[in-house]
């Protein structure tokens, strides 16, 4: 019994999927298949998946409409760019990017700047949750397949409690009221910082610009009191710059006046050393002439002694 209604929904869900002009391709009378399908595989699960996404899409159509957009329309191509959903609110046009798998955030970011360039305002992408989120106007569901439509963004929003800088939403946000705010202009996309964004309310906004306004007003005042410790610290090194070219002029005058005492040193001992030659000399020759008085007194002595022996002998004789 419940194999019949699962089979009896997945036939309802290709009715309505070929209905809407996205259904299998026709087959021949061998129930071979003519053309490729438009699913990646013709199991259940590629067409439960494809259902998926195509009632999310229906059902976004719906919403805009509801919310005040003038025109939605599903799988439409701007220019040669094909789009998930294309809306227009008064003379401004949208998109909408459907994605249940993994996003190539460059790719991503290219189509988005293409899309851009072909006219649109902006393009919101509806993606599974990753990182690439943080980098796109998107915002992460994880359950595609939600009971009653009732689908929750779950990264993607961003909420300032009030006080401080915008952070991620811990808890889940509806979709439908994302899109009432979206639509409205309450909820916008904005950087919350040099790399990431998010979207979130103006007055979460209007918080975390302020909450930014006083950081970076503390930090300015943090850069002016740097600036002044720098003026007063490079101040400071140009006196102590001027005291050192002070003691290094006086050095040099020492040094000058050392080494022309160092001359007027060598001078003296050079002279020194000449009298100490002549000082060497002089006794040199005193001694000499001691030694030669000396040999003339004991000359003069035995002459003497000859004279007095001859004046006795002369005396003896007589």
């Amino acid at each position: 019994m419940r194999t019949k209604q699962r089979a009896d929904k997945a036939c309802g869900r290709r009715a309505v999927l070929a209905e809407l002009g996205i259904g299998d391709a026709p087959e021949d009378a061998g129930g071979t298949s003519l053309e490729t399908s438009r699913y990646s595989c013709r199991c259940a699960e590629c067409a439960d998946a494809q259902w998926d996404i195509q009632r999310l899409k229906y059902w976004l159509c719906a919403r805009l409409l509801a919310l005040g957009a003038e025109e939605a329309e599903v799988d439409r191509r701007v220019g040669e760019l094909p789009v998930d959903i294309y809306y227009r609110v008064g003379a401004r046009e949208y998109a909408v990017e459907v994605r249940s798998g993994s996003l190539d955030r460059a790719k991503a970011v290219d189509h988005t700047q293409r899309l851009r360039a072909a006219g649109l305002e902006g393009v919101l992408w509806l993606c599974q949750p990753g990182y690439w989120v943080a980098h796109l106007p998107a915002v992460g569901i994880a359950n595609f397949a939600p009971p009653a439509c009732d689908y929750l963004i779950e990264s993607g929003m961003l909420t300032s409690d009030g006080s401080a800088l915008a952070a991620p939403r811990p808890e889940a946000f509806e979709l439908r009221d994302f899109l009432e705010g979206f639509l409205s202009g309450e909820i916008v996309w904005g950087y919350r910082d040099e790399l990431t964004g998010g979207f979130g309310t103006v007055t979460d906004w209007t918080h975390h610009t302020h909450a930014q306004a006083m950081v970076i007003a503390r930090q300015r005042q943090e850069l002016v009191n740097q600036r002044t410790a720098l003026a007063l610290s490079r101040k400071t090194v140009r006196d102590k710059q001027k005291q050192i070219m002070k003691l290094t002029s006086r050095l040099e005058r020492t040094e000058l006046d050392a080494e022309g005492q160092a001359d007027s040193l060598a001078q003296m001992n050079r002279k020194l050393a000449d009298h100490h030659r002549v000082d060497a000399s002089l006794r040199t020759t005193i001694k000499g002439l001691q030694e030669t008085i000396s040999h003339w007194q004991l000359v003069t002595y035995c002459s003497m002694m000859l004279i007095v022996t001859f004046v006795a002998g002369a005396m003896v004789v007589r």
